[in-house]
């Protein structure tokens, strides 16, 4: 019914295909429940996708449809393919990026439209740079996009979907981000004028977070309020124009005073910019972050497109961030060695049946009770036998499985706190696993330590394509692999997700060491540590990564006979370190404290 009424909009807009990506006007990589137009046209909830749907196309060639029929296809990475399989409502086909052979939406568009076809999209939801090349690649073959502003999901959706959400902005205090306000701005506009421009517009919400030292609550699992900023010189004094909903800051309009930050109502910014006070400004933008409707309201001959220039600021983190990242990460520890003993205690001991959703509700119980929490950071992954293999699993009150002591169990989870923010994840099996599930954790921890132990030259471009190859040799070794990336930056009580870091990586960036192994319809294995990098003290001229999460890896699931006698020492030595450090976080609770005693003890072949 949903792409029954998607079609005749189409058809009324003139269009013959329509692109609905997993966006917002802010190019978020998790999104408010009113943006999810994915889920609601086709049933998947994964973070990433983007769907393309066909009506009244001649298609040239399609394996699944027969010539001239429409498509509704939904395009995700592999983190989400088999969640993707059992969410997609009847009509729509999954297909898969960045794999081989898989042609990606504007590839199969080009081959199967014809000349002379429209795709439309709306553009509030695409980047511009996104625009531009996709456009220039399918007008090769004479079809064109076309921008449609009123979204057509939107329409269907009409009255169902959900309102934005309202709660207050707070202050992030400066003792937690170590920056203030007028720093942020200073360094900014410092690089706006080296490229010759006058002004900046950010339309990131985390860039916004971060240069204005506020949080807020629109976005699950995510501090962020819905906003659009401008840094430009007023005065003489560089100054932000927050485009937002003045309910949410009307607390503190004193803040917003001492720090130069005026306030304009959140659509403003379209008019401002294309014919109000901004209209002659020079600006720079990144055009890879800022929406297409943003972006063609700026006067073409005054915008310079600079990727990254906030984010290469945010990115690199000082040292009270990274003082708050380490402090942190032993408490959220501590809240995990209080679940994960409490869960084993419940299927081993007590026998209890307890699902994948009871035990992340205990989990989230066990990470509030510690200081300066302010939430999960994403939707706890728990999950158990089978579940284990669907990378990005949520257990759900209705569906979820129960955690079975005789299953691998795996848990990727994280909380925000003032100081930081993190996310963690182990893997465990409670009483005899196989040979085969054995050496699968320990080629998975072999990779995540080889990742962690890499020293890198401080004076060239190096990122994550240069040492990802580290991670995943000893899966490699036996003919296997992993379908996603692994790691990402992670913010400072901001998104769990940061970057991607495409240029060069520098002292102070976050990141997460995160292989995994998936056997599809039995387990799923992964071990996430968080590091940051550092100028090496041993080695001049090389960076070195310190691993801030201070958690045990599963004893039980560690074939020793794998691993070096270096291994050995590193991982004992490590071991020695949670103990140290969690010890005294867990004297009021003896079951936490046995099982981090346990835990680790040494291991030797």
């Amino acid at each position: 019914e949903k792409l029954i009424q998607i079609r005749k909009l189409m058809a009324e807009n003139g269009v013959n295909a329509y692109l609905v990506p997993h966006n917002d006007s802010h190019m978020s990589e998790y999104i408010a429940e009113r943006d999810e137009r994915i889920k609601f046209i086709s049933g998947f909830s994964g973070s990433a996708g983007l769907c393309l749907i066909t009506q009244g196309a001649t298609i040239k060639d399609s394996s699944e449809n027969s010539e001239g029929s429409d498509i509704a296809y939904m395009w995700t990475d592999g983190r989400y393919w088999l969640q993707a399989g059992k969410e997609l409502e009847e009509g729509w086909e999954i297909r898969k990026t960045r794999v081989a052979d898989e042609k990606s939406w504007y590839e199969w568009s080009k081959e199967n439209l014809k000349e002379g076809d429209a795709i439309g999209y709306d553009p509030y939801l695409l980047p511009q740079g996104s625009v531009e090349a996709r456009g220039k690649y399918l007008k090769e073959a004479g079809i064109t996009l076309k921008a449609i502003d009123e979204n057509l999901v939107d329409q269907v959706w009409s009255s169902t979907q959900p309102e934005r959400a309202g709660a207050p902005v707070t202050i992030h205090e400066e003792k937690y981000t170590g920056r203030t306000v007028a720093q942020n701005i200073k360094e900014i506009m410092d690089k706006v004028e080296e490229n010759k421009s006058e002004a900046i517009v950010i339309p990131t919400l985390d860039q916004i977070a971060w240069l204005t030292n506020l949080r807020g609550q629109d976005i699950s699992y995510n501090p962020l309020f819905f906003s659009y900023a401008v840094i430009y010189d007023k005065s003489g004094t560089h100054t932000i124009r927050l485009y937002i909903d003045e309910e949410k800051v009307k607390n503190i309009t004193g803040y917003l005073d001492e720090n130069n930050i005026e306030i304009a109502p959140y659509d403003q910014v379209f008019t401002d910019l294309s014919t109000g006070e901004f209209k002659d400004l020079k600006f720079v933008v990144d055009a890879n972050d800022c929406n297409n409707k943003l972006y063609t309201s700026l006067n073409p001959d005054n915008v310079k497109n600079i990727p990254d220039l906030v984010g290469e600021i945010k990115f690199i983190k000082n040292q009270t961030q990274i003082a708050g990242y380490r402090s942190s990460q032993i408490r959220d520890a501590a809240a995990l060695a209080k679940f994960f003993s409490w869960l084993e205690n419940e299927i081993t001991v007590k026998e209890s049946t307890l699902t994948e959703y009871e035990g992340a509700i205990e989990l989230e119980k066990c990470r509030a009770e510690q200081d300066l929490y302010m939430g999960l950071s994403f939707d706890t992954i728990l999950s158990s036998g089978a579940n284990g293999a669907i990378i990005h699993y949520k257990p759900e009150q209705d569906t979820a499985a129960v955690l079975d002591p005789k299953e691998v169990i795996l848990c990727d989870s994280g909380g925000h706190y003032l100081d930081g923010t993190t996310d963690t994840t182990r893997t465990f099996h409670f009483t005899e696993p196989t040979d085969f599930q054995r050496e699968m954790y320990t080629r998975v921890l072999k990779g995540n330590l080889d990742f962690e132990r890499v020293k890198i030259p401080n004076k060239k471009l190096h990122n994550i394509k240069d040492i990802d190859a580290f991670a995943r040799a000893p899966l490699w070794q036996v003919g296997r692999d992993y379908a996603h990336g692994t790691g990402h930056g992670v913010g400072h009580f901001l998104n769990v997700h940061e970057g991607p870091y495409m240029k060069k990586w520098r002292a102070g960036m976050t990141y997460t060491d995160e292989p995994g192994y998936y056997h599809e319809g039995e387990f799923g294995i992964r071990i996430e540590n968080l590091l940051i990098l550092q100028e090496d003290p041993n080695v001049e001229g090389f960076l070195a990564w310190e691993n801030v999460t201070k958690f045990p890896y599963c004893r039980n699931l560690i074939d020793t006979k794998l691993l070096s006698p270096m291994d050995l020492e590193y991982i004992n030595k490590y071991h020695l370190e949670c103990r140290e450090l969690l010890t005294p976080l867990l004297q009021d609770n003896e079951l936490a404290l046995k099982f981090i005693e346990r835990e680790t003890e040494p291991i030797s072949h």
